[in-house]
């Protein structure tokens, strides 16, 4: 009785497993990994340019592994192979543990993480989403990308005390551990399909379906032309991957160097991983803020909203040689809500901008994208402090890139919406 209950609705229990996945694959290893990089950086024959190098190479592996994530899951199913992805996590943890300062190490165990995040992040997130739901997909994507944003919460203060108390290597093990248990969970739960289970694809409650049923044609034509399939020009897409590869640069550079930012303007190690958390807290909340957003009031419009915050937030981020607290406060708690356009923007903006037929396609390429924009922006800051002497320069840097961004992707969706409105006036 109660597992033909659960069956029933196990679109929810798919949502559940998408949102672990991505606080494993993607919570630890990039959006709560920061909390280390000033330990890392201490470590003797490290320094900052070693840093950023150990945090590169897993951008790096994970771009590689982008680049074939659609012969991977061809290979096997995004059960097994989010459940492999989980365990390269797990492995990278547990050989950080054992690294010490051995430097090769270190880059091995960033080359394993970077496997798990590439091949179970959020490509096999989306793709899970993209088959099991119909209706409130950039709903069900927010609340599945808040998973790297309570890791973001938890990771920080629990690392810190665990070193504080222990060691570094303790740290580590703890995540390793706690990684091979969420991996093993959504193995048990995850189902690929709902044809699996002899089930639909989610469409809605009964009363959204009924009342989408009552709209006139005109509108619903209105709202399939702002939130599926748009026909972009050849030459429109390259401008896409362009703001893609900034997103990256800013969610996965900037963020995996707030906290050695902060340190190294004279915050401490406490102080840093407080202010980390409550960046992380922010981009939980924004995540599912966000896709409710988007659905509620269009993508354009939240989107504009939220690159308005980031680039705030960036901005304010950029004054953190004053030390002032409250400042800083503020400029995290402004990057950590723009930081979802990271996750759920790029996942929304992959579904809706996507050519017809070629949805999986276009969601892998704007994750490599994204992946690479990471990759640049993981291996720059360390050798531009080491040669203006200041993370300041990386993030005035990125402040830059981020209008421009903004710029590409609310002007898409206000062309695309002009010649839908063209093409169809009474729409």
């Amino acid at each position: 009785m109660l597992f033909a209950k659960i069956k029933q609705h196990y679109e929810a229990v798919v949502a559940v497993c998408c949102f672990l996945i991505l606080f494993t694959n993607v919570g630890l290893p990039s959006t709560s990994f920061s909390v280390y990089q000033p330990y890392l950086v201490d470590l003797p024959g490290v320094g900052h340019s070693g840093g950023s190098i150990i945090v590169s190479v897993r951008t790096f592996v994970s771009l590689l592994a982008m680049l074939v994530v659609g012969r991977y899951y061809d290979l096997v199913d995004c059960r097994i192979g989010a459940f492999l992805a989980t365990l390269s996590v797990s492995a990278g943890f547990a050989l950080y543990s054992f690294a010490g300062s051995n430097f090769g190490m270190l880059c091995g165990a960033s080359a394993l993480t970077g496997l798990g995040y590439g091949f179970g992040g959020m490509i096999a997130s989306t793709m899970l989403i993209n088959r099991w739901f119909r209706a409130n997909v950039a709903t069900v994507a927010g609340v599945a990308a808040v998973g790297s944003g309570v890791a973001a919460i938890i990771i920080p203060n629990a690392a810190v005390t665990l070193i504080s108390a222990f060691d570094l290597q303790t740290a580590f093990k703890a995540e390793a551990a706690l990684a091979l248990v969420i991996g093993v969970t959504v193995f048990a739960l995850l189902r690929n399909d709902p044809r699996d289970m002899g089930l639909t694809p989610y469409e809605g409650s009964p009363k959204a379906v009924k009342r989408e049923q009552e709209k006139s044609a005109q509108q619903l034509e209105r709202v399939k032309k702002r939130h599926v399939n748009r026909d972009l020009s050849p030459r429109t897409m390259p401008l896409l991957f362009l703001a893609m590869i900034i997103i990256g640069c800013v969610s996965v550079g900037g963020g995996n160097y707030l906290a050695v930012l902060f340190t190294s303007e004279g915050f401490s190690a406490e102080h840093a991983a407080t202010l980390v958390a409550v960046n992380g807290a922010c981009l939980t909340v924004a995540k599912l803020v966000s896709g409710m957003a988007f659905d509620r009031f269009g993508t354009k419009r939240g989107s504009a909203v939220f690159f308005a915050l980031y680039i705030a937030g960036t901005a304010v981020l950029c004054l953190s040689d004053m030390g002032n607290t409250g400042l800083a406060g503020l400029g995290v708690l402004m990057f950590g809500i723009g930081m979802s356009l990271g996750t759920v923007g790029i996942s929304v903006w992959s579904i809706e901008l996507a050519p017809r037929g070629k949805e999986t396609r276009t969601i892998k390429n704007f994750q490599v994208c994204y992946a690479l924009g990471g990759f640049i922006f993981t291996f720059l800051p360390g050798f531009l402090t080491e040669a203006f002497g200041t993370y300041l320069v990386s993030y005035a840097a990125l402040l830059a890139m981020l209008v421009v961004a903004a710029v590409i992707v609310i002007g898409v969706y206000t062309a695309t919406d002009k010649r839908a409105n063209a093409e169809n006036p009474d729409a």
